[in-house]
């Protein structure tokens, strides 16, 4: 594990994201050969809200949109892509932040310690560890399920980011994905200009920590002096317009807790105490939250497996052997027994009517 060196987190009932984020999607959509307002229909979004970088968009409607643009336009990188062409200016006032640092660290540390007024329920980390850097990003949110394009899509921005600073030719040492791979692993080296590894436990760009002392090309205290002081406004106002609305938050908590406990699938350890652990909390502590949010720990277990289990049986080309492992389970025999009873089907006669016909078989 590496130091910490910066980090940010801010837990909303409904998440949001900078429109800024989602600035040029029309473009690339149309690069590709679709239309960008048959995709803003299909994912359902307002396309005036998408093209007003000032407005704020539902976390989980930017990520389907960026699924929907991924399915529309044919192209399983889209979301990279997408990240390739992101400039400061599509981070706003956390992008002027970076470019206006000395250093390429201190503005990687601006960006880790605002990224919470960019996008909500998502963490950021800059780490350091052995002469290694890590910017390492997740959603933390459970109820958001399809979020391949954003993880790429945001680690293709950061390195983009990065390359403000230390120039085109720039690689990261690796790249590291949640998700498994969506197509081959040499086209995503081949995107990525370096090693890429799935089944990551999170997101991140690895490179060497010698370029935190890289200068900027343009260093302007004033200027982030003044963002630094607009963002942290940005977040008061933002956390006491939380706190005087009383939003209801046991649907962002089940959120965050789903995410966890798939998190701790990947880990191999789903006990009660491991997934506390992860969460800062004792056993009792939990098990208290849980009676406060009507939850029991089994049931919510149950429920984030079957989930797991439905969108890698579905939606992936991994082995029933795989998708056990993921799942937490250490016999694929148990694996199969507990699908069955969630969907009515074995997993592969499951698999294959979805292939053959594009809808579960019904239970």
């Amino acid at each position: 594990m590496g130091t910490l060196v910066e980090s940010s987190y801010r837990q909303t009932a409904d998440p949001e994201i900078l429109a800024a984020a989602a600035s040029g999607v029309d473009a690339v959509i149309t690069a590709s050969g679709s239309r960008p307002d048959r995709v803003f229909e299909l994912a359902d979004i307002d396309p005036a809200r998408v093209r007003d970088p000032d407005l704020r968009l539902n976390l989980v409607d930017y990520c389907r949109l960026m699924e929907t643009a991924a399915e529309q336009t044919g192209d399983p990188f889209f979301g990279a892509r997408f990240g390739r062409s992101f400039t400061p200016r599509h981070f706003k006032a956390v992008g002027a932040l970076v470019v206006s640092s000395a250093r390429l660290g201190d503005g990687l540390r601006a960006l880790a310690r605002s990224y919470s007024w960019i996008q909500e329920n998502s963490r950021l980390e800059l780490t350091l560890e052995s002469g290694v850097a890590s910017l390492g990003y997740q959603i933390c949110d459970g109820r958001i399920v399809a979020r391949q394009q954003d993880a790429e899509l945001t680690i293709g921005a950061f390195c983009s980011l990065i390359r403000h600073a230390m120039g085109h030719d720039w690689r990261p040492r690796e790249i590291h994905f949640e998700h498994g791979p969506g197509a081959a692993r040499r086209d995503y080296r081949r995107l990525f200009g370096t090693s890429v590894f799935f089944d990551q436990p999170t997101n991140a760009v690895v490179f060497d920590a010698r370029s935190l002392s890289a200068p900027m090309a343009r260093p302007d205290p004033g200027a982030f002096d003044g963002a630094a002081r607009f963002i942290e406004r940005q977040l008061a106002a933002s956390s006491a317009e939380a706190a005087d609305a009383h939003h209801p938050s046991r649907d962002a908590e089940l959120g965050v807790l789903g995410y966890v406990i798939e998190s701790q699938c990947k880990a191999g350890d789903v006990s009660i105490g491991a997934v506390a652990g992860r969460m800062g909390l004792t056993v009792h502590g939990l098990r208290s939250r849980l009676k406060v949010l009507r939850a029991p720990f089994d049931e919510l277990l149950s429920e984030v497996r079957r989930r797991a289990a439905v969108r890698y049986v579905e939606h992936t080309g991994r082995s029933l052997s795989e998708v056990a492992l993921l799942l937490g389970y250490s016999e694929l025999s148990a694996f199969s027994r507990a699908f069955k009873a969630w969907t009515g089907a074995a997993p592969m006669d499951h698999r294959r009517a979805v292939r053959r016909t594009g809808t579960p078989p019904r239970a």
